[in-house]
């Protein structure tokens, strides 16, 4: 009997690199925002100033189809494997962009940009995350950290790509162009998104026994536990706190650190490397210190910077202090897939992550919410609160140690 070849696990990586960075992309919506309003303007017989925060809820709108986009494609991949669904979530992205180039109505961008892109997006994150974790299982923490750092890294590369196609050929033709550079490269991607044998170990490495008794949950088994709500809640408020800070960084370090608007967009330009970096540091930590006393380390490193806000005055500090703030987002963003794999094992993972993530679809309004609702001084002190919240959550958050049935479940039976 021949022997089953086996493919080398480290295309799953490259083909992750060629997915993320291009779903990260649809983030630079900043570059096609002002340019569309200008040609919408025309269109609807109004000024460009006033479509502004019509606008700006189209990004909204992508987080939130993106969060809840990742329950059904991690559901479906989980049925037929992560290369169609990888390819068709790239399909969705494309078309997304393409349909939006057409937009005669904000309305348009909201079904198209917003809406069908931000499914495609979330079709096409969980699966390679998926991928990753049944790969490396002893690494999974460093190689989450480095699948989710390529979101920063698209939009870092395709951002002045995009904005000098906009200059040369004007933001429809961009989109267009750059709808179909997504497609592609996503799908070029999904062909190694490829799942290892059942029973797969890396080569050299033995399981531990929490590994070796790992319990394969599905999702409802998965939300009949305790531990799933203390995960849910922790990554909700901790990204909250983070994208609080983040989401204002540039005004509010000309207000309370006296920033000029170049300097202030000049540190703002730097959260991608910390974010990013925060991603893979914090993820590697997780393989060495584990998982929920990661989480637990950098939420209260966030609740301390949070509330050394209340006292800067002057440039570097704030940026220091931001740039711990956003390393610690990366860390929330890079440990809680592994941490979903861990706990819950990896036979259902793609609909069991599409569910924790969709705790990141409400953190992000959450935090947005907090940076605008409150003055500055109640705001910081919120998002204390909330990572601290964070914080003791993971401090009593345990495996679960068996499989829960549903009591609607025992009562049919």
């Amino acid at each position: 009997m021949k022997e089953q070849k086996i493919m080398n696990r480290w295309f799953v990586v490259f083909g992750t690199m060629m997915i993320i960075p291009s779903i990260g992309a649809v983030y630079a919506w900043s570059i096609y925002r002002q340019p569309l309003a200008e040609i919408l303007a025309v269109y609807q017989g109004v000024s460009p100033e006033s479509l502004t925060t019509p606008l700006n809820f189209v990004f909204s709108l992508v987080i939130l189809f993106f969060a809840t986009g990742a329950i059904p494609g991690g559901l479906i991949q989980d049925k037929i494997g992560p290369k169609k669904v990888t390819i068709v979530g790239g399909a969705m992205l494309g078309l997304g962009l393409i349909l939006s180039s057409f937009a005669t109505s904000v309305i348009h961008l909201y079904i198209f940009y917003g809406f069908l892109g931000g499914i495609g997006i979330g079709f096409a994150y969980i699966t390679p995350l998926a991928t990753c974790n049944k790969w490396f299982p002893d690494k999974r923490g460093t190689i989450s950290g480095v699948a989710v750092a390529g979101m920063g890294l698209g939009t870092i590369v395709f951002s002045p790509i995009g904005q000098m196609l906009i200059e040369i050929i004007g933001p429809l033709l961009a989109m267009r162009i750059l709808g179909v550079v997504y497609f592609v490269l996503i799908t070029i991607g999904a062909q190694w998104m490829i799942l290892p044998p059942e029973g797969y170990k890396p080569e050299g490495w033995e399981p531990s026994v929490s590994q070796k008794n790992v319990v394969h949950y599905n999702p409802r088994e998965m939300v009949s536990t305790a531990s799933f709500y203390k995960i849910w809640i922790s990554f909700m408020v901790g990204t909250a706190s983070g994208l609080m800070m983040i989401g204002i960084a540039s005004p509010v370090g000309q207000q309370i650190a006296g920033l000029s608007v170049p300097e202030a967009a000049a540190i703002v330009g730097m959260l991608g490397l910390f974010n990013g970096g925060g991603r893979v540091a914090w993820g590697a930590a997780s393989d060495k210190l584990g998982r929920t006393r990661t989480i637990a380390i950098y939420s209260l490193i966030t609740a301390v910077a949070m509330v050394t806000f209340n006292f800067i005055s002057s440039s570097v500090p704030f940026a220091i202090t931001l740039f711990t703030v956003t390393a610690c987002f990366g860390g929330f963003m890079a440990v809680f897939p592994s941490l979903t794999a861990d706990f819950y094992g990896t036979r259902n993972y793609g609909g069991n992550y599409g569910i924790v993530y969709l705790a990141y679809g409400f953190g992000a309004p959450l935090g947005g919410w907090i940076g605008s609702a409150f003055p500055l001084s109640q705001a910081f002190n919120i998002a204390a609160v909330c990572a601290l919240i964070s914080f003791v959550l993971m401090l009593t958050t345990k495996h679960p140690e068996s499989k829960q049935v549903p009591v609607l479940l025992l009562n049919k039976s």
